[in-house]
C-alpha cells in the first residue's frame, strides 16, 4: 500500500499556499471541462457504462491503432493492479527507483521481484520488466531507441511502460502504434496528469490484442465512475481547445532547476521533464517538508519512501514562476550545507 505520497493537502488544514507535491502542473486546465462537468453531474444518479467502447474507439483512432489495442481504466494505478493481477506469479523485474505501487501490484499478485539500476540488467528469465518513462521520481528518460531495442532482443517478455508523464518533456517517445507492432510491449498512459484532473481518475492502457484480452478477463466492471467518463467525453471531444506551451514550461522548469541547484547545500539532479529530485544532504525531508508547510504554506514531497532513497531526498514539480521563485527564496533561508 502506498504510504506517503504527494499531494496530501488534506493533512493541513487550509495552510497550503503553494503545492509542488504532486506531479501535476496546476496552473493547466482545459477551458470548459469543469463547466462540462456540473452540467453533467446528474450523471452520478445512474451506473456509468460497463465498458467505455465509444472512448477507447477514439483513443485507438487517435493512436492509429485498433480499438481493442486500448482500454480506459480508472487512472495509470487501475492499470498497474490489473496487469500484476493477470500476471500473477510471474518473474517480475522493476527498474530502480521508481513509483512504488508496481512493487506493492507485484507483491500482492505474489510476483518473484527482482530490482535493476537498467535495461542492460534484463535477461530472459524475466517474464515482465516495469519501468516508468519519464521517471518517477528522477524525471529521467530512457531513449526510445533503447527500449525498442531491449524489447526486441527479449521477445518472450512483456515490458510494462509507465508512460503518465509522456506529455511533460520533448524527448522522442515511443508511440502506441510501435509499441503494439513490438507485440510484448504495454504502455499506460494518464489523462489525469496531462489535463490536470487528479482527483478524477482518468487513463488508458495501450498493447497488443493478445495481451489486452487476457487483461481485459480481469477487468473489473465500472471501475471508471461517470464523471470520469463524462470528463473522458469532453477532452476527446475537445481536443482543440487544449492548448498549451510544453516548451516554454520546461523553460521555467529549468529556470527552477537553475535556481535550487544554485543553492549551497541544494543539488538539483538531472531531468528530462518538469518534476526533479532535490538531494539536501544537511535535512531531513521529512522535518524539512513540515518548515515548508508551517513558514511558507509551501507543500513539497518527501521522497524517502522510494526504494533506494533516504531522508535527505525531495521531490518538487514546476507551478507559476511566482511559486517557483518563492520555493527558491524559502530554500535559501531554510537549507545549509554540511560543515
Amino acid at each position: 500500500m502506498l504510504i506517503g505520497h504527494g499531494d496530501d493537502i488534506y493533512d493541513y488544514a487550509g495552510n497550503i499556499r503553494h503545492n509542488f507535491s504532486s506531479n501535476v502542473f496546476l496552473d493547466l486546465q482545459m477551458p470548459g471541462l469543469k463547466e462540462h462537468l456540473q452540467q453533467h453531474i446528474d450523471d452520478i444518479d445512474h451506473y456509468p457504462p460497463a465498458t467505455l467502447l465509444y472512448h477507447e474507439r477514439l483513443l485507438a483512432i487517435m493512436h492509429r491503432i485498433r480499438q481493442g489495442e486500448c482500454m480506459i481504466t480508472n487512472g495509470a494505478t487501475e492499470a498497474i493492479y490489473l496487469i500484476a493481477q493477470a500476471t500473477g506469479g510471474c518473474h517480475s523485474a522493476i527498474l530502480m527507483p521508481t513509483f512504488s505501487e508496481y512493487e506493492d501490484a507485484c507483491q500482492m499478485h505474489e510476483h518473484q521481484i527482482q530490482y535493476i539500476r537498467s535495461l542492460q540488467e534484463v535477461t530472459d528469465e524475466m517474464n515482465m520488466v516495469w519501468l516508468c518513462n519519464p521517471n518517477n521520481p528522477t524525471g529521467l528518460v530512457i531513449p526510445r531507441e533503447e527500449i525498442v531495442n531491449t524489447a526486441f532482443n527479449h521477445p518472450n517478455t512483456v515490458f510494462v511502460i509507465d508512460q503518465s508523464y509522456e506529455f511533460f518533456c520533448l524527448e522522442e517517445q515511443l508511440q502506441p502504434r510501435e509499441a503494439v507492432s513490438l507485440g510484448n510491449v504495454i504502455q499506460l498512459h494518464s489523462m489525469t496528469k496531462k489535463y490536470a484532473i487528479p482527483g478524477i481518475r482518468l487513463g488508458y492502457i495501450t498493447g497488443p490484442r493478445p495481451l489486452m484480452d487476457t487483461l481485459r478477463d480481469y477487468r473489473m466492471p465500472w471501475s471508471v465512475n461517470a464523471l470520469a467518463v463524462s470528463a473522458c467525453d469532453y477532452i476527446l471531444n475537445h481536443q482543440d481547445a487544449f492548448t498549451f506551451d510544453i516548451a516554454a514550461y520546461l523553460q521555467e522548469a529549468q529556470r527552477l532547476w537553475n535556481g535550487l541547484n544554485a543553492i549551497e547545500g541544494v543539488e538539483a539532479l538531472p531531468t528530462h521533464t518538469h518534476f526533479m529530485l532535490l538531494h539536501i544532504p544537511s535535512q531531513d525531508a521529512i522535518m524539512l517538508k513540515r518548515r515548508l508547510v508551517d513558514h511558507y504554506g509551501i507543500l513539497v514531497r518527501a521522497a524517502h519512501n522510494f526504494k533506494g532513497l533516504d531522508r535527505h531526498y525531495i521531490r518538487v514539480a514546476t507551478q507559476s514562476p511566482m511559486s517557483n521563485d518563492l520555493l527558491i527564496q524559502a530554500f535559501q533561508e531554510l537549507c545549509y550545507p554540511l560543515d
